[in-house]
């Protein structure tokens, strides 16, 4: 597409859908664009679990790709979720080197904010050269109308200075932190809990010098899919700009989080669903960042040999822990090393795991009363709620079949492998 002098193309481009988008030079599948070495975000299946007639989307991409200079986004509406094009429905296809980002790839809601960033750079980067209104947190310019300001998910205001403002409920704002503890809830936390299509964002400021760490407590429950629909995202790194972890369904984080710098972001949104939500607490801290799990370390006693023979594998390590307690989306990992100077297979196994199907959702009653109360527009926004509603929950594809999650083709295929 043509550059149009003057208009920015970020409002125009989240009419389209996304297989449009995928025809469109500015934005390429962002996952295939971080195959160049698998140097960030994902990790590929090898080919077994891929269609056939989809392995070229897997293909790495060494000079075709220019990244306008803009970072790799996990949040990015044209990155596949984590079965994309498997072969049953079920193998993952994609998984993140982070585990905390599995839940976030796939979104289909909005374009990104780095997302509509490529468009504007592609085909508008000089339209606001000569001016000089400031935008704050990472926001820029919008091309069209150079006084007002494009903001990162999550912010808002004439300048990017404050939170965005909420959707649908009364929340959200800017918090000034201390080292006492703050507490922020999703709306109605937890009894009747929030409701579908809300949207809430807290900007937190610790002093200069300090950060900010966040930790859940007391319930957590979110409508549970494999990439999440209704979720709490924290944004902790650096970069504001960026999609942050993406946390749904039954199982509260358990560790506390320190961001980069002395800002972060909490989002909360809930596009189909109502359920309990989430609670954290929220303070200043010294202590260095902390944005991720700590590493599954796997040790062995053992004493190295390296052979002439080729192909000498140890024993497999154990399995490490599921990454998900219920529900079929969780995912635990194995690995193995070469004993001879080369070696050739599999270094690595991941497998699905945590099968059972998770808990009933402790609102389906309020979910199901309103579905008989409602006019048709509220209730087909809710069909895949309600669908589910009376059962105990799997994450898609798997579905509930006397308490456990199964695809439709669940004899094939029970493990995925990795090989890096």
């Amino acid at each position: 597409m043509r550059k149009k002098s003057g208009k920015s193309f970020n409002r125009f481009w989240e009419t389209l859908s996304v297989h449009f988008l995928e025809s469109t030079p500015a934005l390429f599948l962002e996952s295939v664009e971080t195959l160049r070495g698998l140097p960030v975000g994902v990790q590929v299946i090898e080919r077994d679990f891929i269609l056939p007639s989809y392995i070229s989307d897997f293909l790495q991409r060494d000079d075709e790709i220019d990244t306008l200079g803009i970072p790799y986004d996990l949040g990015s509406v044209m990155h596949y979720g984590s079965t994309a094009f498997s072969v049953d429905q079920k193998s993952k296809t994609v998984i993140t080197r982070d585990s905390l980002y599995q839940q976030t790839i796939g979104q289909r809601e909005k374009l990104s904010f780095y997302d509509v960033a490529t468009i504007n750079t592609a085909y508008c980067k000089d339209e606001c050269k000569n001016e000089k209104t400031k935008c704050e947190n990472g926001g820029y310019m919008r091309p069209s109308k150079c006084s007002e300001c494009i903001c990162p998910d999550g912010l808002g205001g004439d300048n990017c200075e404050k939170n965005e403002e909420a959707k649908n409920a009364e929340c959200g704002g800017v918090i000034e932190l201390s080292d006492d503890w703050k507490t922020l809830e999703s709306p109605n936390y937890p009894d009747p809990g929030y409701d579908a299509d809300q949207k809430c964002s807290w900007l937190l400021k610790a002093p200069k010098g300090k950060r900010v760490e966040i930790e859940f407590i007391e319930d957590f429950s979110f409508l549970c899919t494999s990439t999440c629909v209704d979720f709490v995202e924290l944004k902790i790194s650096d970069d504001l700009r960026n999609t942050g972890f993406r946390f749904c369904c039954y199982d509260k984080p358990e560790i506390s989080f320190v961001s980069q710098s002395d800002t972060a972001i909490v989002l909360f949104r809930s596009q189909l669903s109502t359920d309990i939500g989430f609670k954290i607490q929220v303070k200043s801290t010294d202590s260095e960042p902390r944005t991720t799990l700590a590493p599954t370390i796997i040790t062995t006693t053992s004493t190295p040999i390296t052979v002439d023979a080729p192909n000498v594998w140890a024993d497999w390590g154990e399995w490490s822990m599921c990454s998900r307690t219920c529900g079929g989306c969780g995912i635990r990992s194995r690995v193995r090393s070469c004993r001879s100077k080369k070696c050739e297979g599999r270094r690595q196994e991941f497998a699905t795991c945590n099968l059972k199907a998770c808990p009933v959702d402790k609102h389906c009653a309020k979910l199901l009363s309103n579905n008989r109360l409602c006019n048709g527009k509220v209730c087909t926004k809710n069909d895949i709620a309600i669908s589910s509603c009376d059962a105990p929950q799997c994450c898609p594809p798997f579905q509930n079949v006397d308490g456990m999650c199964q695809s439709d083709q669940e004899n094939q295929h029970d493990e995925l492998w990795l090989s890096i």
